[in-house]
C-alpha cells in the first residue's frame, strides 16, 4: 500500500468564531485527517491554556448525510482509546506564547488501520466541516486574529486493500445530568457497533460519581450487553487501555490552577521545574491541578505532566476484545440486525454535568 500526506489547508488564518467546509472528493481514499489548531495566548496569559474546548464540531458530511460528527474533546477521547496515546499537544499559559492542539479524525478501527478507510468516490460530495468559537482575552484566552488551522490528510495512493467500510464516530445524544435517576437513549439500529463513548464532564468531579451505572439493553432486557457500575467501567478502561498523559507549561512565580483533559485517577507532577527555581504541584482534584513556582523560573523552562484516564471525562464501552494489542475484531462487534430496540440506560449521581453519547459504527 502506498500512502501520502497532503495538506487540505495549511496555517489558514481563522476568525475568532465561525465555520468552514473543505471538499474531500479529490482526495480519494482517506485513512485519517490530522486537525491542527494554533493560536497566540493573551498578552498577559492564557489561564485556560488550551484550545480543544473551543471547537464544538469537527464533521464529515455528504449533503445531509452525516458520516462523522464529534466535538474536538470527543475526538480527543476517541484518539486516546483507539490509538492508546494522547494526540499531540503544545499547551502553555504563558503570555503571548503560541499554543497548539491536535486531534485525528480517524476512519479506521485504530490508527494506521489498512482495512477500514473513507472512500470518497462512494459519496456524492463529501466535505469536512469545522465549527469553533475561541475565547479572546488578554488573561484567559487568545489574541484576536491569531488562530490558525491546518488539515493534513493521509491518503491511499495505490494498492489499497479491499474496502470493508469505515468506522463512523458520531455524537447521538447530549444532556445535562440530574442528581439521581436514569437517563435513557434509544440508539440507532442501522450499522454494527464497534463501541460507545459516554462522557459526563463537570469540573473537579470524578466522572464515576456522576454516572454510577451503565446498562445497554436489547429488546427490553431480552439480552443485556452491559450492566456495570461507573467505578468498574472506568477501572476496566484503565486495565485495558492504560493511563494517558499530557504536558502543560503553567504560569510561574505564583500559584496557578489549570484544568487538564484527564478526569479519573489523576496525578500530576512537575517534570521540568527549571534550573534556578523550585516548582511543585500542591493539589490535584479531578482534572484540576494547582502548582506553585518560586522566583527565577520562566514559563518556557517549567513543565507539568498530568496522568490519568477518562479523557474528556469519557468512558469507553467496546464491543471487541481484540488481541494483546487491542486490535478490534469485527466478528465481536454488536450487530443490531433484527433488533427492535437498543437502549442505553445511564444512572446519575451528580447534577449539572455535561453528558454526551458517541457511537462507533461500521459504515459501508
Amino acid at each position: 500500500m502506498k500512502v501520502r500526506d497532503v495538506y487540505l489547508t495549511q496555517a489558514q488564518t481563522l476568525t475568532d468564531s465561525g465555520s468552514l467546509t473543505f471538499p474531500l472528493s479529490q482526495l480519494g481514499k482517506i485513512l485519517h485527517i490530522r486537525v491542527k489548531l494554533s493560536a497566540t495566548n493573551g498578552a498577559t496569559s492564557n489561564t485556560v491554556g488550551k484550545l480543544v474546548g473551543w471547537v464544538s464540531k469537527i464533521e464529515v458530511v455528504d449533503g445531509s448525510n452525516v458520516l462523522a460528527s464529534c466535538s474536538m474533546i470527543e475526538w480527543l477521547a476517541a484518539n486516546c482509546f483507539n490509538n492508546q496515546v494522547m494526540p499531540f499537544r503544545d499547551d502553555s499559559a504563558g503570555a503571548a506564547v503560541v499554543i497548539t492542539d491536535e486531534i485525528v479524525v480517524t476512519f479506521g478501527r485504530f490508527f494506521g488501520d489498512r482495512e477500514y478507510y473513507l472512500d470518497c468516490s462512494r459519496f456524492a460530495n463529501p466535505m469536512l466541516r469545522i465549527t469553533w468559537s475561541f475565547t479572546v482575552s488578554g488573561t484567559a484566552g487568545v489574541a484576536t486574529g491569531t488562530e490558525q488551522l491546518s488539515l493534513l490528510c493521509t491518503t491511499i495512493e495505490d494498492q489499497a486493500l479491499p474496502y470493508k467500510g469505515f468506522i463512523m464516530r458520531k455524537e447521538v445524544g447530549s444532556w445535562t445530568t440530574a442528581a439521581s435517576g436514569n437517563q435513557s437513549f434509544i440508539l440507532p439500529l442501522d450499522y454494527p457497533y464497534m463501541g460507545i463513548y459516554v462522557s459526563a464532564l463537570k469540573t473537579t468531579v470524578a466522572p464515576d460519581t456522576i454516572l454510577t451505572n451503565f446498562k445497554l439493553s436489547r429488546n427490553t432486557d431480552q439480552y443485556i450487553d452491559y450492566n456495570i457500575t461507573g467505578r468498574d467501567a472506568y477501572a476496566k478502561n484503565v486495565e485495558t487501555f492504560g493511563y494517558f498523559s499530557q504536558k502543560f507549561r503553567p504560569l510561574v512565580d505564583t500559584t496557578a490552577t489549570w484544568l487538564g483533559d484527564l478526569y479519573f485517577q489523576t496525578g500530576a507532577w512537575m517534570s521540568r521545574p527549571g534550573a534556578t527555581s523550585k516548582a511543585l504541584t500542591t493539589a490535584v482534584l479531578g482534572e484540576s491541578v494547582t502548582t506553585f513556582g518560586t522566583t527565577g523560573g520562566s514559563v518556557d523552562t517549567q513543565e507539568l505532566e498530568l496522568q490519568g484516564c477518562a479523557p474528556g471525562a469519557a468512558c469507553y464501552l467496546p464491543f471487541h476484545y481484540g488481541d494483546p494489542y487491542n486490535v478490534p475484531n469485527p466478528d465481536d462487534f454488536l450487530n443490531p440486525t433484527g433488533l427492535g430496540e437498543l437502549k442505553l440506560i445511564l444512572t446519575q449521581g451528580v447534577a449539572s454535568a455535561a453528558g454526551t453519547v458517541v457511537v462507533e459504527q461500521v459504515h459501508p
